[in-house]
């Protein structure tokens, strides 16, 4: 996985902490400790586009009177399952908090 937040790539054996469950788990990214998730929305569309172009394919198979019907929708099924899967990416829930640091003495070097 990606972090979205510092760039950095990490399996995903390597997160610790992990809050909420189902579609709306989120998980901690084990080098900025932002926590991070995905749309729960787009994941409910994912599955029933999903579960409807293949209930509707399954349908047309085996019931040829219906191809009429169960062909757009099943195609239109198919459709929001791509889409959704591609704009289903981690977001960042709650970035970690800024530490300051003090680089004064720094800038005294160059003044």
């Amino acid at each position: 996985m990606l972090c979205p937040h510092c760039s950095h790539s990490f399996r995903a054996a390597q997160v610790d902490a992990q809050r909420g469950k189902g579609l709306d788990a989120q998980i901690q990214c084990p080098h900025c400790e932002a926590w991070l998730g995905r749309s729960a929305i787009l994941m409910r569309l994912k599955i029933l586009g999903f579960y409807l172009g293949l209930v509707m394919l399954v349908l047309g198979y085996f019931l040829p009177d219906w191809r009429n019907l169960t062909t757009p929708v099943a195609i239109f099924a198919v459709m929001i399952l791509l889409v959704s899967h591609m704009m289903d990416h981690l977001k960042v829930i709650q970035a970690p908090p800024r530490q300051e640091v003090d680089d004064s003495e720094q800038r005294q070097k160059y003044r």
